[in-house]
């Protein structure tokens, strides 16, 4: 049977798998398809925050410069909010990079072949 019949005989649940190759019952055994991950507040708030900056910022940026500081030219007052939404992703970007860096290096692990 090739690849192909194979991929066409798949039933509808082993094909949600979201484009796993291998057969079901390796993917059923899988311990990352039933282990949760464990996310601290702080880490979740911080996502939140950066999400609402994302949105508020750029928008506020754009209505606040078009008629305050360029005059009605919607042009200028895009370039300002463009620079505004990168600043927020940046300041996200290093704020997650030094998040990760406190965390310490992760545990090496070695395992001896016998």
């Amino acid at each position: 049977m090739s690849s192909v019949e194979k991929r066409t005989t798949r039933t509808t649940s082993e094909q949600t798998s979201f484009g796993s190759s291998s057969s079901s019952s390796s993917s059923a055994s899988s311990p990352s398809a039933s282990r949760s991950v464990n996310v601290s507040s702080g880490t979740l708030a911080k996502l939140a925050f950066f999400t609402i900056a994302m949105i508020v910022f750029p928008i506020g940026t754009y209505f606040v410069t078009l008629d305050r500081y360029f005059e009605g030219n919607a042009t200028y007052a895009g370039i300002s909010a463009a620079v505004v939404a990168n600043v927020v992703l940046i300041s996200y970007v290093a704020v997650a990079v030094m998040e990760d860096s406190q965390s310490g290096p992760a545990p090496v692990s070695i395992k001896k072949q016998q």
